[in-house]
């Protein structure tokens, strides 16, 4: 017996069991923990499938007003009491699995769900995102061939657009300048031609006079020409010495002749035809301004105005008809320089000094001249004032031969410029531009004479106003209806067609999303007939609501009307271009007959757009040849929609009023309709086998129990 007991424990077969078990027990162990994790995962994916389910399920409460409009925003009563229901459903009593045998189905110990309120359709993401997707299938079918056409048919660029409007804005502000300052020439010219006068006509004919040839020796009543002095100064003395003698009494006509030299001697005569004072403070006032110099003239001055002219010039060859209405400097300096010559020669304060040389007239300037011939009359010294007479008209004729004439010629150029700026072709085409222009701004602002038709919008607007207020948006404001001045309507129609090209080349990639939003609201608050300029129901809210996501304005009809103008300034600007002006215009003429006719054409467009059937042939961009792309009024709000949809305070703006309509329309106020849910779930499971073994796995382990603990996010 102990020989067998020995045996089996010492044999070598023995061994062999010993082996096996240390082998099985690690693989048993193994798959022990492979079998709980394989229930832990398939427990998991129940749990995470139950809970997408339960989501789905209370999420599907969701509002049918908004779904009206293609959003989705929950509508129940108690989320977290139908999602606990929901989840045990699944795994309870009425479950699917009910009355099955499930080796891996968790115990649910509990199951809550919340909304997260930052996350409604208040939310910019949100609201984008619920609008992207659900149009960017049904986008692209609304938008149309007609878009994607015009799209596609451009051959131009911002480049091309820039330098047009350079072009037309220098050729409006250079025109407008040109009048500005021509009418300060004008005005030195008032003071120019009597100042000029002055030395070819009044000295000489009213202060110098025509030598007397007259055979009556008596003094008449009413000389004072310097010549009628000197021919009767013999008589005067004569008179005089018979006087002193008193020896003969004077006749009373002697006295009289003795009155009438005496009178003509007033200093007064000539003073008052010389006062050349009046004349030259005003011309430099005019022309540099007052304080202004040559090369520094103050604002609104006709030289500040001209160097303004040269400076748009700048040697560009579009602008070269334009040349022969342009003034240089030396205009401006000839008449500066003459004149002040001529006030230096001619201005009678300056003094003789205290010993004047009767002998040498020639020293003294015209003015102080005058006062020597006076000296000369007064000691009789007739030779000396026949030689101050000659030398004042010698000094004369310089003047009239530099001065003067330096002055006049530039005075010509000036006339000759100013009669070709305003030839009668050219006023008539300025004026037909002008009449134009103001029919177009009629026309548009006949909202003017129905917005009280439609005040009772103001209540609606105002209602729109605080529902964006509580979204925390920016509210409407009042647009402006006042007729611009023609170069800032041409400016503000450049600056919208810049817009309106620079969306064409972007498209489709740079404002895909807003393109899809912009879409929403033409597929849900788009633009309805009618489209009369002068019927109040085109102004009215109720058929233009999409007019008023996109410009946002609180006074009845103003939004309308905003749309009307910016269509008046893209066709303008279009029309202007499509008639070449990138080679420049054939002058003022030119000009004026492209204005014209650009305006005159948009009127036309415009006329078509809003009068039925509603709508014209477009090409801005095919300037030479092809067929236009047919166009009305919901393509033109897409455009100008897009355009201005490149900016993303824009944008936010425009989503504030969409959600305001969306809440006057459903009554659903959407800070109060989540649409984002977050359900959190805790569970177990008991394991089969070794507890310890599954602490090696993520997650916890309670005694024998792995615990699930599971959250999921749902939105719309």
């Amino acid at each position: 017996m102990k020989r067998k007991v020995k045996r089996f424990f010492l044999k070598d077969n023995g061994s062999v069991s010993i082996y096996a078990i240390m082998i099985i027990l690690p693989i048993f162990l193994l798959n022990a923990l492979l079998i709980d994790t394989l229930r832990i995962l398939s427990a998991e994916r129940q749990i995470d499938s139950a809970m997408e389910t339960a989501l789905r399920s209370t999420m599907s409460q969701f509002s049918s007003d908004l779904a009206g409009v293609g959003l989705f925003a929950y509508d129940g009563n108690d989320a977290g009491g139908d999602f606990t229901t929901y989840m045990n459903d699944q795994f309870y009593s009425g479950s699917e699995l009910s009355g099955t045998q499930n080796l891996a189905r968790p115990s649910i110990t509990s199951a809550t769900a919340s909304f997260d309120n930052s996350r409604n359709l208040v939310d910019y993401d949100v609201f984008r995102h619920q609008v992207i997707e659900s149009m960017k299938y049904q986008a692209p079918v609304q938008m149309g061939k007609d878009l994607f056409e015009l799209l596609t048919g451009n051959d131009i660029s911002v480049e091309d657009v820039e330098e047009a409007e350079d072009l037309v804005e220098n050729y409006e502000e250079i025109l407008d300048l040109m009048k500005k300052r021509n009418a300060e020439i004008d005005e030195s010219i008032k003071q120019l031609n009597p100042y000029n006068k002055l030395i070819n006509e009044d000295i000489k004919n009213r202060v110098i006079g025509n030598p007397v040839s007259s055979d009556n020796e008596k003094i008449p009543k009413g000389i004072k020409t310097f010549n009628q002095l000197v021919f009767y100064l013999d008589r005067y003395q004569e008179l005089k010495e018979k006087e002193a003698d008193g020896e003969e009494e004077l006749s009373s006509s002697e006295e009289k002749e003795i009155d009438n030299y005496i009178a003509g001697i007033n200093a007064e005569i000539y003073k008052s035809v010389i006062d050349i004072e009046i004349y030259h403070n005003d011309i430099p006032t005019h022309l540099v301004g007052s304080g202004g110099e040559f090369t520094n003239p103050k604002s609104g001055s006709a030289k500040d105005y001209n160097d303004q002219i040269n400076e748009l010039m700048d040697g560009s060859d579009l602008l070269s008809e334009l040349e022969k209405f342009t003034l240089t400097d030396d205009f401006f300096k000839d008449i500066l320089d003459g004149t002040d010559a001529i006030y230096e020669k001619v201005r009678i304060d300056k003094s003789l000094g205290d010993n004047p040389n009767l002998s040498d007239p020639g020293q003294y300037s015209i003015g102080q001249l005058f006062a020597l011939f006076y000296i000369a009359i007064d000691s009789n010294n007739k030779t000396a004032a026949e030689i101050i007479i000659q030398s004042i008209e010698t000094k004369l004729n310089n003047l009239k031969e530099n001065q003067v004439k330096k002055i006049e010629d530039q005075m010509q150029k000036y006339d000759d410029l100013k009669k070709a700026l305003e030839n009668v072709d050219t006023q008539a085409e300025e004026e037909k531009a002008d009449e134009s222009f103001g029919s177009l701004w009629a026309e548009l602002n006949k909202y003017n004479d129905i917005k009280n038709q439609i005040s009772s919008d103001n209540q609606l607007y105002a209602e729109l106003d605080n529902i964006i207020a509580e979204y925390d948006g920016v509210t409407g404001t009042v647009g402006d209806t006042e007729e611009p001045s023609r170069l800032q309507f041409i400016k503000d129609a450049f600056d919208r067609f810049k817009e309106f090209v620079v969306f064409m080349q972007g498209f489709p990639t740079s404002v895909r999303n807003e393109l899809y939003i912009n879409e929403y609201i033409m597929a849900n608050y788009g633009s309805k007939e009618p489209y009369e300029i002068g019927a109040s129901e085109s102004y009215a809210f109720a058929t233009k609501k999409a007019q008023y996501i996109t410009y946002g304005y609180n006074v009845a009809g103003m939004n309308y009307f905003m749309f009307l103008k910016d269509i008046a300034l893209i066709l303008f600007v279009g029309n202007l271009i499509s008639q070449g002006i990138q080679g420049g215009f054939a002058g003022p003429l030119g000009f004026f007959k492209a204005l014209a006719g650009a305006i005159i054409t948009t009127a036309d467009q415009l006329e078509d757009l809003t009068e039925k059937p509603y709508k014209m042939d477009w090409n801005p961009f095919k300037m030479f040849g092809g067929t236009g792309v047919p166009m009305n009024m919901p393509m033109f709000l897409r455009i100008i929609m897009a355009m201005k949809s490149t900016s993303e305070p824009y944008n936010n703006e425009k989503m504030r009023r969409v959600q305001a309509v969306v809440t006057k329309e459903t009554g659903v106020n959407l800070n109060d309709k989540p649409s984002y849910i977050e359900g959190n779930v805790q569970g177990k499971l008991k394991l089969w086998f070794i507890p310890q073994l599954a602490e090696v796995l993520p997650g916890n382990v309670e005694g024998n129990y792995y615990i699930f603990e599971k959250r999921k996010v749902y939105s719309y």
